[in-house]
């Protein structure tokens, strides 16, 4: 479970490739609101997404917990979320899922619910969903600006 903005959410463990501490992010000039940042991960970009910004929340300054949670490459390339942390991780079979249509959610990015035991719910993202093609496509362009950056830092070979 991700903790953003005073809200939880869930994410399906197939999209999380990894979960990360926060690390030092470029910033360059003309970023959306919704990125705090550019990763360098070994070298390649990594646009990193805050949820907060992106669901208009509570705004959080990233602390000593903050997590970055890497999602699994797609089409469109790949992306780390920004979350306050990361509380646990739950096994929860697809059939537990109480389901959210699609008009009850931006871009229809909230594919199910979940009722915890203490009678919370927490509703599951699916990270494709979280950004309109042309917001993807703009992430695109930002990672792409800041690959060629980072090219440019790599040692000439001899």
């Amino acid at each position: 479970m991700c903790h953003f903005g005073g809200k939880v959410g869930g994410l399906p463990l197939e999209s999380v490739a990894k979960i990360m501490p926060m690390a030092q992010l470029a910033q360059p000039p003309g970023l959306p609101a919704p990125l705090e940042g550019i990763l360098n991960l070994a070298g390649a970009a990594v646009p990193v997404l805050r949820l907060d910004r992106l669901f208009q929340l509570p705004e959080r300054c990233p602390g000593l917990y903050s997590m970055l949670v890497l999602l699994n490459r797609t089409a469109s390339g790949q992306i780390a979320l920004l979350v306050d942390r990361v509380s646990e991780i739950l096994p929860v079979p697809i059939h537990e899922l109480l389901p959210v249509a699609e008009e009850d959610s931006f871009n229809a990015c909230v594919v199910g619910t979940v009722l915890m035991r203490d009678g919370s719910v927490v509703h599951v993202l699916s990270p494709p969903r979280l950004l309109l093609e042309r917001e993807s496509q703009s992430l695109a362009a930002f990672r792409t600006t800041e690959e060629v950056r980072l090219a440019g830092w790599k040692p000439a070979t001899q």
